[in-house]
């Protein structure tokens, strides 16, 4: 009896296993869909010190603070969750949701999106999410949660500031606003996104651990399990 629940017992325990396409992993690709969508459409105030100059040339550290969109932190989490394919699909449906059905982005949405400056971070999400998914696929060790975390802040950032170029050379917007655009996504805000994107990785540890109950494909094991021949 100790044998057989211990053998139930460790189906709902994740071990390194790929995602299976399952009715679960359907529901949890859709759940961080909606996700990255209240992530896109929320705005935290990120208060710390700085270390600055006054007026006098003394060095001080002065209280300063920014506006936050945590969706970069989001995306990533998601492709550790999900792992590259099915995050990879999660951005496409997020993508394809903004572009025909309702405005999730945050500037609106529609086929005219494309000519926003904001459209290559989306681009940047695509990409992202299957290096970070690869490379936490299997395990979660501190090197590889830094390793993600870098390659995923720094690849949708590059995506959004070279679209935002090309874009300038198409003469769709300004240089002016390219400048604008890389100055208030970039600068202070990537070092929000690598340290929060951190601490969202974390937490993609033991949310996988949950979320693999549902993601676990119990009836496809059942179905390939090889049956025992009775002997008449």
């Amino acid at each position: 009896m100790n044998k057989r629940f211990a053998e139930q017992y460790n189906e709902f325990i994740y071990k390194g296993e790929k995602i299976p396409l399952s009715i679960g992993t359907i529901v949890v690709c859709l759940f961080c869909l909606l996700l990255i969508i209240v992530a896109t459409f929320t705005q935290v105030n990120v208060s710390h010190l700085l270390p600055s100059f006054d007026e006098a040339g003394d060095f001080i550290f002065k209280n300063v603070t920014n506006p936050y969109v945590p969706q970069i932190p989001v995306v990533l989490f998601i492709a550790a969750v999900l792992g590259p394919v099915f995050a990879f699909l999660t951005m496409l449906l997020y993508l394809l949701v903004g572009f025909f059905i309702w405005p999730v982005f945050a500037l609106g949405g529609g086929l005219g999106y494309i000519k926003s400056g904001l459209f290559g971070y989306i681009l940047g999400y695509i990409f992202a999410v299957i290096p970070v998914g690869r490379i936490l696929e299997k395990n979660y060790s501190l090197k590889k949660i830094v390793l993600a975390t870098i390659i995923g802040v720094l690849t949708i950032h590059l995506c959004g500031m070279l679209y935002c170029v090309l874009l300038a050379l198409l003469k769709t917007v300004s240089f002016s606003y390219v400048s604008s655009a890389i100055h208030s996504l970039g600068g202070i805000k990537t070092f929000y996104d690598v340290i929060i994107s951190f601490i969202f990785l974390l937490l993609a540890i033991p949310a996988k651990m949950v979320l693999w109950i549902a993601m676990r494909s119990s009836i496809v094991k059942k179905l390939t399990k090889p049956r025992k021949t009775e002997v008449i």
